[in-house]
């Protein structure tokens, strides 16, 4: 029999109850039931899931910008995973950096078992998170199902995407996949009128708003430490974007730092409930009230 739930504890429950209750209203509205829902915590903006790993549970941060699922390599050593071979990648910042191939591994999302063929292993110590990544889910996870990131529920709920309608409310964008990496239009525009129309990564793995070359136009600018993550960071031009659209709607007054390939990361898609629906080639996008916060201006390199 159980025991009355003292004060806060009641309090903390009814609480818990509502978010859930909250997180299925706002599941059926999508128009199916997820396969499995798991409530995330915020590493800084990111997304950070709970996994498991054999009998080991981890947390790893969810990475549209990382082509392939990532463990850590400090991770790796810890769980016995075995390295089949070594090579060097890009990342983020400039130069290159080690990569280890491992044997392939199930981990589990939820209910989800999900196989990674060719697990990636990186030191992820130095890539400027405020938390201790296990491991990066990569967009080669959003390619295999329907994937529906909450901000609102702080829920990250997946689907089976033959049996996926979307019955919500927001607007669909084109989402296009090339070579594991995921694109979506957006117009840039700056305060002296200069504009482009821009195919930009969306990476959930950067807390950026929008990086892109444009910036270095802007009549408002500065230098600023760029390239946090895998790599070496550096010193390069930020700027202000007078209007970023996506989809039909707009942020104003963003600060953004410059970058050969255009890139989206979640200052700007932490603004939206995000339904990622790669098979199908569509991004879902509904405002939250957080649409219109200010974009925070980086700190001078």
């Amino acid at each position: 029999m159980r025991q009355p739930v003292p004060g806060p504890r009641r309090i903390a429950a009814a609480v818990a109850a509502f978010l859930m209750t909250a997180c299925l209203i706002t599941t059926a509205r999508a128009g199916t039931a997820p396969l499995t829902l798991l409530t995330y915590q915020l590493d800084d903006r990111l997304a950070r899931v709970p996994i498991r790993l054999d009998r080991a549970v981890l947390w790893f941060d969810v990475d549209t910008g990382a082509p392939h699922t990532v463990v850590d390599a400090s991770t790796a050593r810890r769980l016995h995973i075995a390295v089949v071979r070594t090579d060097r990648a890009r990342g983020a910042g400039r130069g290159t950096v080690s990569r280890q191939h491992a044997v392939p591994i199930d981990i589990a999302v939820g209910t989800i078992r999900f196989h990674v063929d060719d697990p990636w292993i990186y030191d992820l110590s130095h890539t400027g998170t405020s938390l201790h990544e296990d491991g990066l889910l990569g967009a080669d996870f959003f390619k295999r199902y329907v994937v529906r990131i909450d901000p609102v529920t702080k829920t990250f709920s997946v689907f089976d995407p033959l049996s996926f309608r979307y019955r919500g409310g927001g607007s669909a964008v084109s989402l296009t996949d090339r070579v594991d990496r995921l694109f979506i239009p957006m117009r840039l525009s700056l305060a002296n009128g200069i504009s482009a129309n821009r195919s930009v990564r969306i990476d959930t793995g950067s807390d950026d708003a929008v990086s892109d070359d444009l910036v270095r136009e802007s009549p408002t600018r500065r230098k600023s430490v760029q390239g946090v993550g895998l790599g070496q960071a550096y010193v390069d031009y930020s700027g202000v974007f007078s209007t970023i659209a996506i989809g039909p709607y707009s942020i104003h007054n963003a600060w953004g730092p410059s970058n050969s390939v255009p890139t989206v990361g979640m200052e700007i898609l932490r603004r939206f409930v995000l339904t990622f629906d790669v098979p199908r080639n569509l991004l879902y996008l509904e405002p939250t009230r957080d649409l219109d916060d200010p974009v925070p201006s980086p700190a001078p390199g």
